[in-house]
Protein backbone atom coordinates (compact mmCIF):
# COMPACT_ATOMS: atom_id res chain seq x y z
CA UNK A 1 0.00 0.00 0.00
CA UNK A 2 1.53 3.28 -0.98
CA UNK A 3 0.25 6.98 0.39
CA UNK A 4 0.19 10.16 -0.77
CA UNK A 5 -0.39 13.50 1.48
CA UNK A 6 -2.56 16.58 -0.23
CA UNK A 7 -2.46 20.21 0.82
CA UNK A 8 -5.27 21.31 0.23
CA UNK A 9 -7.14 24.71 0.51
CA UNK A 10 -9.56 25.46 2.85
CA UNK A 11 -11.97 27.40 -0.05
CA UNK A 12 -11.67 23.95 -2.04
CA UNK A 13 -12.22 21.18 0.20
CA UNK A 14 -15.44 20.35 0.00
CA UNK A 15 -14.65 20.02 -3.70
CA UNK A 16 -11.53 18.15 -3.28
CA UNK A 17 -13.25 15.77 -0.69
CA UNK A 18 -16.19 15.19 -2.91
CA UNK A 19 -14.13 14.17 -5.93
CA UNK A 20 -12.07 11.90 -3.33
CA UNK A 21 -14.94 10.34 -1.93
CA UNK A 22 -16.13 9.23 -5.54
CA UNK A 23 -12.35 7.43 -6.08
CA UNK A 24 -13.39 5.27 -3.00
CA UNK A 25 -9.57 5.34 -1.41
CA UNK A 26 -8.84 5.29 2.11
CA UNK A 27 -8.02 8.49 3.39
CA UNK A 28 -7.63 9.93 6.42
CA UNK A 29 -7.69 14.51 7.69
CA UNK A 30 -4.47 14.72 9.51
CA UNK A 31 -4.95 18.41 10.21
CA UNK A 32 -4.21 22.14 9.07
CA UNK A 33 -0.89 22.81 8.53
CA UNK A 34 0.94 25.96 9.12
CA UNK A 35 -0.09 27.59 5.33
CA UNK A 36 -4.13 26.70 7.10
CA UNK A 37 -4.12 24.66 4.31
CA UNK A 38 -5.92 20.80 4.98
CA UNK A 39 -3.54 17.78 4.98
CA UNK A 40 -5.36 14.71 3.51
CA UNK A 41 -3.37 11.23 3.63
CA UNK A 42 -4.28 8.94 0.75
CA UNK A 43 -3.86 5.40 0.35
CA UNK A 44 -3.73 3.56 -2.69
CA UNK A 45 -2.29 0.69 -4.41
CA UNK A 46 0.08 0.79 -7.42
CA UNK A 47 -2.79 0.51 -9.90
CA UNK A 48 -4.58 3.03 -8.68
CA UNK A 49 -1.64 5.33 -9.77
CA UNK A 50 -4.13 7.11 -12.48
CA UNK A 51 -6.70 7.95 -10.05
CA UNK A 52 -4.21 9.88 -8.18
CA UNK A 53 -2.91 11.22 -11.22
CA UNK A 54 -6.73 12.49 -11.72
CA UNK A 55 -7.19 13.90 -8.23
CA UNK A 56 -3.17 15.69 -8.10
CA UNK A 57 -4.94 17.33 -11.87
CA UNK A 58 -8.17 18.07 -9.92
CA UNK A 59 -6.76 19.58 -6.99
CA UNK A 60 -4.78 22.00 -9.63
CA UNK A 61 -7.16 23.16 -11.31
CA UNK A 62 -9.15 23.91 -8.01
CA UNK A 63 -6.22 26.15 -6.94
CA UNK A 64 -6.07 27.58 -9.93
CA UNK A 65 -9.58 28.73 -9.93
CA UNK A 66 -8.84 30.51 -6.72
CA UNK A 67 -5.82 32.20 -8.15
CA UNK A 68 -7.82 33.63 -10.92
CA UNK A 69 -10.96 34.54 -8.29
CA UNK A 70 -8.42 36.31 -6.65
CA UNK A 71 -6.38 38.21 -9.97
CA UNK A 72 -10.16 39.26 -10.39
CA UNK A 73 -11.10 40.86 -7.20
CA UNK A 74 -8.32 42.62 -6.98
CA UNK A 75 -8.45 44.13 -10.75
CA UNK A 76 -12.03 45.32 -9.84
CA UNK A 77 -10.38 46.84 -6.36
CA UNK A 78 -7.88 48.68 -8.25
CA UNK A 79 -10.81 49.79 -10.91
CA UNK A 80 -12.93 51.36 -7.92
Amino acid sequence: MRKIEFEVPTEVFGDFTEKLAETGLNNRVLGKNEDDEIEIEVFYDKEDAKIIDELEEHLEELIENIEEEDDDEEEEDEDK
